[in-house]
């Protein structure tokens, strides 16, 4: 007789698991607790239900754009576009904090080097988009030389001096050579012609999907804590070791490299490159899409530039008939929508600067703290209710 049985006790012994089942099921119920602890974990943070509202909003008006009519296909195709020149510009200014309103100097400088590239062995596609970027990110690299110096409003104004420079080269150019406007090639990869309707629009969205992670991925690293280093303070940055003249001028050509591409995609968009297109309200434009929608965010970015390019359409279709059942007459904007939309445009950026320097963005921030902390309230009075 064993100890066992001596004592009453029997021990039980657990029967094999067939095939591995058991073992299996385990694992998978534990994996999904660890998986709902990180989704828990990542929604728990401050911030996150905003990027996940704003990047659903996106996705939602991209698949809208996508199988809509040509109208809304096309106004998809034009935020596409400007959504990677704000990308390019919140590199500059929303992670390396250098002002700038160069950005419309910049898409020129892509749109013109796509057109002179028609009829050579360079046009193939996208053979242009790396050679604008090689452009911009060398012109980036010079316009950098300035801020090594000046800060602030004397950088603001360097930066106005290569805007005026590049849309006088490229008048004269323009005047010389093709007054009506260098003709870009329409878009062809390979056999496929895709220089309009959804085939475009695919192009156009995975050439910003591809910027927006090639960004992302970056900023991640070393060459993003520089930069928001910088941001900060750059004599904290330059006692820290960061050096500051390299990365400065890093952000410089990465953002004109960027800006670059998108100059040449909306010469390819509108199927010619003409300077009058690339003035300084275009890049005020881009300075107004990144502080609307979010100046130190690529959604913000994002968000800015579908919402100050869509803008003008919705006013173009809706405001007359809006002004109409007012009373008002709709004649005056009819015969000024550039005006007007410069003027509203100037206005939202005054508003955002003076009541909401974070955007969009911003505001959707102080809804999520304020629905976190009255949750989080109610879940500490039932606590104690329990307790």
């Amino acid at each position: 007789m064993t100890g066992n049985e001596a004592g009453g006790e029997r021990l039980a012994v657990p029967p094999a698991p067939a095939d591995g089942a058991a073992p299996a099921a385990g694992a998978a119920r534990g994996r999904r607790p660890a998986i709902t602890a990180a989704l828990g974990g990542a929604l728990g943070r401050q911030g996150s239900l905003t990027r996940l509202v704003l990047a659903g909003v996106l996705l939602a008006a991209a698949l809208w754009a996508l199988n809509g009519g040509p109208f809304l296909n096309l106004v998809g195709q034009a935020c596409a576009v400007y959504a990677i020149a704000s990308i390019g510009q919140s590199v500059l200014i929303g992670s390396a904090g250098q002002i700038a309103l160069s950005g419309a100097a910049f898409m020129a400088i892509g749109a013109f080097v796509t057109g002179s590239l028609a009829d050579t062995p360079l046009e193939t596609f996208p053979v242009p988009l790396v050679v604008c970027a090689v452009a911009g990110w060398l012109v980036g690299l010079l316009s950098g030389l300035p801020g090594l110096r000046f800060r602030g409003l004397y950088l603001l104004l360097s930066s106005l001096a290569l805007q005026f420079m590049v849309t006088a080269l490229t008048k004269n150019y323009q005047s010389e050579y093709h007054p009506a406007g260098l003709v870009v090639p329409p878009l062809r990869i390979g056999s496929l012609d895709v220089s309009g309707g959804r085939s475009l629009y695919l192009v156009l969205i995975a050439v910003l999907a591809i910027v927006y992670l090639a960004v992302a991925l970056t900023e991640r690293t070393g060459v993003g804590l520089a930069w928001r280093s910088i941001r900060e303070s750059e004599v904290a940055a330059a006692v820290s070791g960061i050096d500051v003249v390299r990365w400065k001028l890093y952000a410089f050509a990465a953002s004109g490299a960027v800006t670059a591409v998108a100059g040449s995609l909306l010469a390819y968009l509108v199927g010619r490159a003409d300077y009058a297109t690339y003035d300084l309200n275009l890049s005020i434009a881009l300075i107004t899409m990144i502080y609307i929608g979010g100046v130190r965010s690529r959604l913000g970015a994002l968000t800015g530039a579908v919402v100050i390019t869509a803008l003008p359409y919705v006013l173009q279709l809706r405001l007359s008939g809006w002004l109409t059942e007012l009373g008002l007459s709709a004649n005056w904007y009819t015969e000024n929508q550039s005006i007007a939309n410069a003027g509203l445009f100037s206005l939202l950026f005054l508003l955002v600067v003076l009541f909401e320097p974070e955007g969009i963005e911003g505001l959707l921030g102080k809804a999520e703290r304020s629905l976190r902390r009255a949750f989080g309230g109610r879940r500490a009075a039932e606590g104690a209710a329990e307790s």
